[in-house]
Formats: structure tokens, sequence, C-alpha cells
């Protein structure tokens, strides 16, 4: 190999590692599998056809934004109301939600298992003389939310819904000024311990609500709650020994009981995640996601189900995701 052969090869080499892979998904499916007494059925359904699993699906992966809308608009009303800007806020993590009837006709709802984080700027002049420009960042880890609803009508009851997070803050200047703000970071915090104000109550009992609602009560135009969904009424288990169950007919004659004494915890998922990469070559990968996990137990009854996205994911080779506009040649 000439020398000039072999420069060429390691800049080849050079441009194939620093090439970056991007995803397109080209087909999805939704995948349920229903467990009972120590069986399963499986069975799916394309996500273009806005069938009833992707209508689960749907409502799982509505309700985390939902709930991420709701603390933003939140922090921003508090931010403003201190003269700052709210910058952004992400919420984090695969919550579940754990459904308990007590014995008064009411029913506990909790949301845990989520981390929050926002970012907040603060500035302007102090005293009239120092200017100032600062970054709030607020992290509420463990973030759980609690409310109760009328067991038979599904409402949610006036003054029941709580909120605990373990709270941390700091706040960040442009120079050596922070001391001019000492009460910025308390402030919020003070706030959104001890004062679950109108707005955060409503926005947080309202993405409650809507898991309680899509999952249980509220039906569509085929009478179709989200249990039939995910378990419709043709499904029936074989059983170990070799009898049948109709699942999905037990659950749809019996609804009403299940949803006034049944335990249930649902976790919660995003589906398919997939992002561009540093480095890596053109493919083709099945990629797979959970969606939920639905587990119901009551004084006659126990089943579960789980709801996954299961998509084929091209990845097409680009020189820079982060700089779509760098050029270097694909042909290695």
């Amino acid at each position: 190999m000439t020398k000039n052969t072999l420069l060429l090869a390691l800049a080849l080499c050079s441009t194939l590692a620093q090439a970056d892979i991007i995803p397109i998904v080209q087909s999805s499916t939704y995948i349920a599998t229903a467990r009972y007494n120590g069986a399963s059925v499986s069975y799916a359904e394309s996500r273009n056809s806005n069938g009833p699993l992707w209508g689960v699906a749907y409502s799982v992966i509505q309700t985390q934004a939902g709930i991420e809308n709701a603390l933003n608009a939140a922090i921003a009303q508090k931010a403003a109301s201190t003269g700052a800007t709210f910058l952004k806020g992400t919420l984090t993590g695969d919550p579940t939600v754990t459904i308990t009837p007590q014995a008064n006709g009411t029913t506990l709802i909790n949301l845990s298992g989520l981390s929050y984080a926002a970012n907040t700027r603060f500035s302007g002049r102090q005293w009239g003389v120092i200017s100032y420009d600062c970054i709030n960042n607020l992290t509420l880890r463990n973030f759980a939310i609690t409310a109760q609803y009328g067991t038979q009508s599904g409402q949610m009851l006036n003054d029941t819904v709580g909120a605990s997070a373990e709270v941390s803050s700091n706040t960040e200047c442009d120079s050596n000024l922070s001391w001019v703000l000492p009460f910025v970071g308390d402030y919020i915090i003070g706030r959104i311990t001890s004062q679950l104000d109108a707005g955060f109550a409503a926005g947080i009992r309202g993405s409650l609500a809507k898991v309680k609602d899509d999952l249980l009560f509220n039906r569509d135009a085929n009478y179709l709650s989200g249990l039939n969904r995910l378990v419709p009424a043709d499904k029936v288990v074989t059983l170990p020994n070799g009898s049948s169950f109709a699942l999905g007919q037990y659950l749809q004659s019996n609804l009403a009981y299940l949803i006034g004494n049944s335990q249930l915890t649902l976790k919660l998922g995003k589906g398919v995640q997939v992002k561009p990469q540093y480095g890596g070559a053109e493919n083709t990968t099945i990629e797979t996601g959970n969606v939920l996990d639905l587990n119901l137990s009551s004084p006659a009854f126990s089943f579960g189900v789980g709801l996954v996205e299961q998509a084929e994911v091209e990845w097409y080779w680009v020189c820079s995701w982060t700089n779509r506009a760098k050029q270097c040649s694909p042909n290695f």
C-alpha cells in the first residue's frame, strides 16, 4: 500500500467514524397480551389503523404530556408574578398509577414515579445600580399526586388533590451577584410546596381525571371503555388445563362491578422512542417500547394486560445530525 493510499484509507475511516444515523419509523404495530390464571392471549393492530389499541396508547401518551403542560403553566404563572420569565419545563420518568376503592364509596387515585425540572430567568437592576441576569433551576424529584373520585359516578371530588415531591432549587447568575437575589429559590420552593393555587390544582386534577376516564369511565360511540379497548369481547384465553375462558366477554359483562371494586395498578410508558445516534451505519432494526401494563385485582377476579409498540425503523446516514449543513462524503 502506497503512502497516498494509506492516507486516503485513514481519511475514509475518519469520515465513517464521524458519520451519524437518523431513524425513520417505516411501520408500527401495537401488541396487547392479556394474562389470566397462568395463561395469555396476544393480538395486534397496525398503528395506522387508528383502532382500539391505538386509542389506548394515544390516551396514555397524552396523559403524560398533559401533566407536563399543567406543571409548566403553573410554574410560568408563578414566575410571571415575580417579574421573571419561564424558559422550559421537562417531565421525566415512567409513572405508575394506582387506583384503590375506599370503604366510604370513594376511590383513591395516586400517580407517582415522575420527576420535573424547570428553568426560569430573572433579570433586571437592583437598587437602580447593579444589573443581573440569573437562571433559577427548580427540580421536583419523586413527584406524586393524589385525589379521590366517586366510585359510581367517576366524579372527581373537590379539595382532594394533593402533591408531594423532593424539591431543590438553585440560582445561577452571570456574575458574582447571586447574593443580590437570595429570595428567588426560596420563594419558588415555598409557593409550590405550600400553596397549590387554583390553576396548579386544576391542571393536575385534569390530568388524573384523564387517566381515570380514558381507562375506566368514558366510552366511545361503540360503548367501549379503556378496558374494553384493551381486551375486546371476542378474546378467549386457553387455560393450562385445556379449558377456555371468555376473558373479553367477562370484562364487558362485569365492567361496573370491576370499576367499583377493583384495585388497579397501571405502569405507563411512551412506546417506541428512537433518537439520532452519533456514529453507525445504515441498517434496519425492530424496536420495542412499553406503552402500558395494567393489573386488576378484585375479590372475585384478577387479570393483567400489557401493551407494547413494535416498530420497524430504517436508519439513514447523515454527515452530522446536529449540523445538517455539514458536508462530507457518504461513499465509504
